[in-house]
């Protein structure tokens, strides 16, 4: 066979070939446009008689709806509720001015707000001598401007223990007291001033019913009652001779400390 005619057959063999699949290709299309253009018609009844049905519970359920709404609305008018809905800030004012007695001495001190709304608590400081710094674990109050070297730490810190009890916290407390070498128990007893709470105080080993000496280490925690397997532990660190400055400055701030639910 030549090469003319082999190279003729072959183009009419493709040829042949492309208008089959020409024909394969409009016969699918219109099989599928029939299809869907048939039955639209169809469709928009079914989807009114959908819509219809639905209006009718979307009523319904939209006056359930409302009844759920408004019965949380109310239950949220309770004190617990407006909490709830709350940010501690907008509950409380934010600075106030608070009369002090220090050594015999009054004095007008400007307090302010500080919240820690995870553990939805509040507590007004001085603001002139102290700061709030936040930790991950621990809430420390310290003084704004350093004390120097030659000055043991002056700080109060506020910490929740979770799945506990008071006695439980105390015997802790306790422990790490007695394997302290520096500190020794002092002094434990249940309070009502500056908060309720037991009190736990331990004095540096150098201190005796005679005094200490002007740097001695004092070391003062209130447990607060559990609630709901929750105590919060107040740890308050100064020295002797700022027992009656800084010492006293913490227990009237932590007048102001409140847990709100």
């Amino acid at each position: 066979m030549s090469r003319d005619k082999m190279e003729q057959q072959m183009e009419q063999i493709l040829k042949k070939q492309t208008e089959e699949a020409m024909n394969l290709k409009d016969g699918t299309w219109n099989k599928i446009n029939q299809e869907l253009f048939s039955s639209t018609a169809e469709l928009k009844v079914k989807a009114a008689r959908k819509v219809k049905r639905k209006g009718r519970v979307f009523a319904i359920a939209g006056l359930s709806t409302v009844a759920i709404i408004t019965i949380l609305f109310f239950g949220m008018m309770t004190d617990q509720g407006q909490a709830m809905i709350q940010n501690l800030k907008d509950m409380f004012v934010e600075e106030k001015q608070e009369e002090i007695e220090l050594e015999g001495h009054k004095e007008d001190t400007n307090v302010q707000l500080e919240t820690n709304e995870e553990l939805r608590y509040i507590i007004y400081i001085d603001e002139d001598r102290y700061k709030m710094v936040e930790g991950d674990l621990v809430d420390r109050i310290e003084t704004i401007e350093p004390l120097g070297e030659r000055y043991p730490e002056v700080y109060m810190e506020i910490t929740r223990m979770d799945d506990t009890t008071t006695k439980e916290v105390e015997a802790v407390i306790k422990d790490a007291i007695e394997a302290d070498p520096e500190m020794e128990l002092h002094r434990e007893e249940s309070v009502t001033v500056p908060i309720e709470a037991e009190m736990i105080q331990a004095m540096g080993s150098g201190y005796s019913s005679d005094g200490g000496q002007w740097d001695t280490p004092i070391h003062r925690y209130y447990v607060t009652d559990e609630d709901e397997g929750q105590v919060f532990v107040i740890k308050q660190v100064y020295f002797l001779e700022a027992a009656e400055g800084h010492g006293a400055r913490f227990s009237y701030m932590l007048e102001s400390f409140k847990v709100v639910k």
